[in-house]
């Protein structure tokens, strides 16, 4: 057997598509990594873009503020260009620019109206005025902190009015309101205090951004708050978990002050989701004309003659295709760790994968190479079975054509049919391959696609299908007439 499989070798990487496969994919490594470097532009706001003024102002020019009809639009578009301004004028990636869009839109529209109409008293006036100049001499000066504190106040002060309005009120679905404005408030208050005890400003960057999703997600949770997890389904439990991965990490993030915007770390960390297609181009290809050619050229007599049994020629080749599977993971592994290091740099490489374990409930770190491989071995079922079924129909049709677009055909497939199940709530799916054969779902307690699904079932399911194609590839392979070949 070990002599058969070396032969097998020999004869694979005498091939020139081998070589041509593995240029391929070292110019695409090469490729992506170059242009991920030079089409990052980091975090970033999009508050301002080249022709936004000059659009408000064409639309401007079209409106009469003395027309009653006009006035509100002809208020809003000159508040526009007066924050499109002054946007431009600090950056659009300072952090003023965040707090010119979120913060001061009020105070200009209410100075804009006063100019235009009576509806804006004096003193309503005077007051967005003050608050106005304040803001810009806080903008000028550099004092981001002075605008967190303003919003700390103005949510103190809110909370204040919520928990004295829940004293009184009686009223159910008032009550739920008032509940519903507090829990938002305090995830808003949350975030302010982190700005302020980790000194994260408003400008574009992980942690910045890191609240702000954790914000939201924490906002999202609420909706879930009354509600049985044991009584949602599989995709609406899939999205809970989304959810919370999303809360409990940014927190990790934020009390740690983890900074992750490696470029090199993030593209390593989806290495399969990069180059899955690749892997499974070079394995299908070798699998797909290893028994195959050998028909179609008529060497298999002179391969059968040899003093070895069918069934131990047919497993040596798809043994060979099983190491050709693995190196082709493992070039790929090391040359975009060693490629995206030189490139993007290896400092984030030194940095944990971070991950939520859902059956723990808590934040947990583990070695990031070792995460990329077991992420590897978890997607492994995919690759092995469309391997082994373009190996199966090189033997059973001796087509290459048809071993080779058959495995890519059910790759590509696979995803509209696991949606369409889901949508059309067809159970019976589960005892298909393509639900079962992503093991990454069960990842630290994750939820599969379909209830019924568990990580023995998957892989039961994987091995038998596995099992039927190599019995039938044997089947065949033993039976086949060479005579006439």
């Amino acid at each position: 057997m070990i002599n058969l499989i070396g032969n097998e070798l020999k004869k694979i990487f005498k091939k020139k598509t081998i070589y041509i496969l593995l240029i391929i994919i070292v110019g695409y490594i090469l490729l992506s990594n170059i242009m991920i470097k030079i089409t990052d532009n980091g975090y970033q706001y999009y508050y301002y873009y080249e022709g936004d003024i000059e659009y408000y102002e064409t639309s401007l020019s079209e409106l009469d503020p003395n027309n009653a009809a006009d006035l509100s639009t002809y208020v809003d578009f000159k508040t526009q260009i007066e924050l499109l301004n002054l946007t431009k004028e600090y950056g659009n990636n300072s952090w003023q620019a965040y707090v010119i869009n979120n913060m001061l839109s009020s105070y200009v529209n209410t100075i804009i109206t006063h100019e235009y109409s009576d509806e804006i008293t004096e003193s309503a006036y005077n007051e967005a005025k003050t608050s106005y100049d304040t803001a810009i001499e806080k903008l000028n000066s550099d004092d981001w902190k002075y605008f967190v504190n303003e919003d700390l106040e103005y949510i103190n002060n809110s909370l204040e009015e919520q928990y004295a309005l829940k004293e009184t009120t009686t009223d159910r679905q008032t009550l739920s309101s008032i509940d519903s404005m507090i829990y938002d408030l305090e995830v808003q208050k949350q975030v302010d205090e982190w700005r302020l005890e980790k000194n994260i400003s408003y400008a574009p960057s992980f942690l910045n951004n890191a609240l702000e999703q954790y914000a939201n997600s924490q906002t999202s949770l609420k909706e879930y708050e009354n509600v049985n997890i044991d009584d949602l389904s599989s995709d609406e439990l899939q999205y809970y978990q989304s959810i919370l991965e999303e809360a409990n990490l940014n927190r990790y993030y934020i009390e740690n002050m983890i900074s992750l915007d490696s470029l090199s770390r993030d593209t390593f960390l989806n290495l399969f989701g990069n180059y899955e297609l690749f892997i499974l181009i070079v394995g299908i290809v070798i699998a797909g004309s290893i028994v195959s050619e050998e028909f179609n050229r008529g060497t298999i007599k002179l391969l059968l003659v040899k003093p070895y049994n069918r069934i131990k020629i047919l497993l040596s080749k798809f043994i060979v295709c099983m190491i050709i599977l693995v190196l082709t993971i493992a070039f790929i592994y090391t040359f975009q760790l060693v490629v995206g290091g030189i490139i993007n740099g290896f400092d984030g490489l030194s940095t944990p994968a971070i991950v939520y374990n859902f059956e723990t409930n808590k934040v947990e770190t583990m070695n990031l190479l070792a995460y990329v491989a077991l992420v590897g071995l978890c997607k492994s079922p995919i690759y092995i079975l469309l391997v082994t079924l373009a190996f199966a129909c090189s033997t059973i049709f001796t087509n290459t054509a048809l071993a080779v677009a058959l495995p890519f055909l059910g790759y590509i497939a696979s995803s509209l049919i696991n949606q369409l199940c889901l949508a059309y709530d067809i159970k019976q799916i589960i005892y298909f391959v393509t639900p079962n054969w992503d093991l990454t779902q069960y990842l630290f307690g994750g939820i599969p696609m379909f209830s019924g699904m568990s990580l023995p079932f998957s892989i039961i399911v994987c091995l038998i299908y596995l099992v039927i194609m190599l019995v039938v590839s044997c089947a065949v392979f033993k039976r086949r007439d060479i005579k006439n070949i």
